[in-house]
């Protein structure tokens, strides 16, 4: 190893072997991965998290949350206008209270 120079500096001397690509680099070069000596394009390429494909459940998760809401929006008016129609008409009139003061 002595004799042999760094891939990325011809003028330093080479101090580890890549254990990914087995390639020479000098102490600058190279890191500690998981316990092993790796060159700086394998620990990006060991450590690049790759992006997961977004699934298009957005526009569908979306349309439902609206179509709940509308329909949860709807049952509650629905419920209060069956509530207000099974009112007595005394009530509605305001005439209703007059029989509690009578008493």
């Amino acid at each position: 190893m002595a004799q042999v120079q760094c891939l990325n500096h011809p003028k330093r001397e080479a101090a580890a072997r890549c254990t990914a690509c087995a390639q020479v680099f000098c102490r600058e070069c190279v890191t500690s991965l998981e316990g092993k000596m790796v060159c700086g394009a394998c620990y990006r390429e060991k450590t690049t998290v790759e992006a997961v494909a977004k699934k298009d459940w957005y526009l569908l998760t979306v349309a439902m949350q609206v179509v709940m809401g509308m329909g949860l929006l709807w049952l509650m008016s629905w419920l209060v206008g069956k509530w207000l129609a099974e009112m007595p008409a005394a009530f509605h009139e305001g005439t209703m209270w007059e029989t509690f003061g009578k008493g």
